[in-house]
């Protein structure tokens, strides 16, 4: 079947949010902090040219929201700042003109003094606990608890223990249409256009920091957007200010943000800490885990960041058998902004660290890093729980590992001298809270209204194909349509590798109950569709109770010059199990994807700060965004799908890419560079930059 949506993005023809536009619209500018940490003293503007100025004090201590996390001490982000700021490019005042070229004239009209503060940029910074961010809490621990299972005395008999320290920079997402917003209230309810993964945690983050009831508040998305990648899932403060502002001037209002803000105050990914130990036998079977992780929140508690510390440690034993596990999962505020879920959120952190001993392991006893996965992989049709809880249902670990481990010898053959690895993971898919779907036949369609919100994704098409299946009718007669607020009483949204397992999941529930009420009408299902004065509509909210993984398998092959200190990915074999493809090319594009997402954190990707908070990452170019020359690598994808416990057997391919390959190109730089320099190398941090190979080369 031909992906449908594609053609309308590449020809032009489609509508991003800019492109929305209102009658009597205004435009909202944000003031921001220029400083990591810092006292407002004072913010005056004696300006007429404003149709609206915002500042905490007109609109109250509003704070945005942040999941509850058990024993984490929560401070969230305020709206505009309420007497300090904690990160550049924090939202300190807010204008409203009726023109953006009237914002840039008179915004240089606002006086804002500040009195600077000595900020704390690292990790290490905020644990030394010598400048605390929020007095209130006394720490900059936002979180420090500690998970353990198993028989932690089986450390003891561990004949080999290897160590691994690694630090993940932070990233920025950096999708090609960045967030933006268009508001108007209309004296009864709040009409939200937003460039968004989730319309309905947009909804109820709006709801819940306004004060307004949910059914006051209508969110919709435009009809693409233009990449999300985890940014987009919440709403932020902006998206509220421009809702107060909507509120008191009864008029439209828009904003969208610039490259520069982006780059400097969304939310950012990664920024990870470890300190890991293996035990293992001398035979290589692994006995446990032991170590730290350590998160950098940024400023505040916002979105799901207070969870991530936890998320990671619960993932770091991998797909692996062992007996015992003890990871303190500890979260600290600094002077940066906000972190939030960048694709992976979590997923490849804990893969870097697992396989990174896995092959450390494999080091100190001799034996091959395959031979070592081999001993300890979950088998293949195992239902398997972790030491620290976690469930890994069903799968084909054994059989994952064992195609790779074929192209690994292969590659390891063809390309003499370069660095070549090979890695397995098990990608948590997102199921908690399903997904809303919703089906409306009648008058030749069968239109089926979905929860999840594509950004990118052949979502129409994919669904499209599964609805043909699952109802028995001709895909021609089936219109697949994105939900809102309002055609939907119940969504998540799209993220965590979820929408196909989970919409695939709610569609075949939907099938059955649809079915069955046309054969209680006396109706096949293609005599409802095409009947005229008969409408059957059928909501489901599909909640599943159980965790789905899929198995995952990368080899990476890198060659590094030692001259340049330059590496690159010269060829790449990705295997997957996505349960039942729905579509395989996007499938396909996903990897793709992903893949170079992954490569791009060790080569080249970071948000770095200077010691007083001010971010170096100020362009695309400074940040270290991959162009079309980095991307001169073969890949191979194939997949070896065994069907989930989910209704629809799916398992979740979108994060795939970035989880195996931010390990495997590690790891496969690790090893190019022991090989070129004859110096046995251990990184220790991304991005493995050129500057720092210097330092540990040299």
């Amino acid at each position: 079947m031909p992906v449908r949506e594609h053609l309308d993005i590449v020809m032009g023809n489609s509508q991003y949010l800019d492109d929305i536009k209102m009658d009597n619209m205004v435009y909202l500018h944000v003031i921001r902090s220029p400083y990591a940490r810092a006292r407002v003293l004072r913010i005056d503007s004696s300006s007429t040219k404003f149709l609206l100025f915002l500042t905490a004090n007109y609109i109250g201590n509003l704070l945005m929201p942040s999941m509850p996390v058990s024993n984490a001490r929560i401070i969230k982000m305020p709206v505009l700042s309420n007497g300090t700021v904690n990160f550049i490019g924090q939202p300190v005042a807010a204008v409203v003109t009726d023109s953006t070229y009237a914002l840039e004239d008179v915004v240089d009209e606002v006086s804002i003094e500040y009195e600077p503060l000595k900020p704390v940029i690292t990790i290490d910074e905020a644990l030394r606990n010598e400048e605390i961010i929020h007095p209130e809490i006394g720490t900059n621990a936002s979180l420090d608890t500690t998970l353990e299972g198993g028989d932690l005395n089986v450390f003891k008999e561990a004949d080999v223990v290897v160590e691994r320290e690694i630090e993940q920079a932070r990233l920025v997402a950096n999708p090609m249409e960045p967030k933006g917003c268009v508001v108007y209230y209309n004296g009864d309810k709040l009409l939200v256009y937003v460039s968004t993964q989730s319309t309905f945690r947009v909804r109820s983050d709006l709801a819940e920091v306004l004060g307004l009831p949910i059914d006051k508040i209508v969110v919709k998305a435009p009809k693409n957007v233009g990449g999300g990648f985890g940014n987009k899932t919440p709403a932020y403060p902006e998206y509220v200010l421009a809702a107060i502002a909507s509120m008191k001037l009864k008029r439209p209002v828009k904003w969208v943000e610039t490259r520069t803000e982006h780059l400097n105050n969304a939310t950012q990914g990664r920024g990870v800490k470890s300190r890991m130990k293996l035990y293992a036998k001398r035979d290589g079977t692994i006995l446990g885990i032991e170590g730290e992780v350590i998160v950098n929140l940024g400023a505040y508690n916002f979105t799901i960041n207070a969870s991530s510390p936890i998320f990671i440690a619960n993932l770091s034993t991998g797909p692996y058998r062992m007996l015992a596990a003890r990871v303190r999962a500890i979260g600290v505020f600094t002077n940066t902004p906000p972190s939030g879920p960048y694709r992976g959120a979590g997923r490849p952190e804990a893969a870097l660290i697992h396989e990174t001993l896995i092959d450390d392991l494999a080091d100190e006893l001799g034996m091959d890093p395959v031979e070592v996965r081999r001993r300890n992989i979950i088998r293949d049709g195992e239902t398997y729980k972790t030491p620290l809880g976690l469930v890994i249902d069903p799968a084909n670990y054994q059989s994952i590992l064992e195609d790779a481990a074929r192209h690994y010898y292969e590659l390891r053959s063809r390309y003499p001298g370069k660095g070549v690895s090979i890695v397995v993971f098990a990608l948590y898919v997102s199921t908690f809270g399903g997904e809303g779907v919703k089906a409306v036949i009648g008058n030749g369609k069968l239109r089926l209204y979905i929860g999840s919100r594509p950004q990118g994704h052949a979502h129409a098409s994919a669904f499209t194909k599964y609805a043909s299946e699952v109802f028995g009718v001709p895909e021609e007669l089936i219109e697949v349509v994105p939900g809102d607020t309002e055609t939907l009483n119940y969504g998540v949204g799209t993220f965590g590798s979820r929408s196909a397992t989970v919409v695939a999941a709610a569609i075949t529930e939907l099938a059955e109950r649809i079915t069955s009420k046309s054969s209680s009408m006396g109706l096949s299902l293609i005599d409802a569709i095409k009947s005229r004065g008969i409408v059957i509509e059928e909501e489901v909210d599909y909640k599943p109770s159980i965790t789905i993984l899929a198995p995952g398998a990368h080899v990476a092959v890198v060659d590094f010059n030692p001259e340049t200190l330059m590496a690159n990915v010269i060829d790449y074999y990705a295997v997957y199990n996505v349960g039942k493809p729905l579509l395989e090319e996007e499938v396909e594009a996903q990897l793709h994807g992903g893949i170079l997402q992954g490569i791009a954190q060790v080569l080249w990707e970071g948000a770095i700060y200077s010691d007083d908070g001010t971010p170096l990452h100020v362009t695309l170019a400074d940040y270290g965004l991959p162009s079309p020359p980095d991307v001169v690598y073969k890949v191979l994808t194939r997949g070896l799908n065994m069907p989930s416990i989910m209704p629809g057997g799916l398992r979740g391919i979108g994060e795939a890419g970035t989880t195996g390959a931010l390990a495997s190109t590690f790891l496969a730089l690790e090893k190019a560079i022991s090989i070129r320099s004859g110096i046995r190398v251990k990184l220790s941090r991304t991005p493995v930059t050129p500057s720092y190979l210097f330092q540990i080369i040299k």
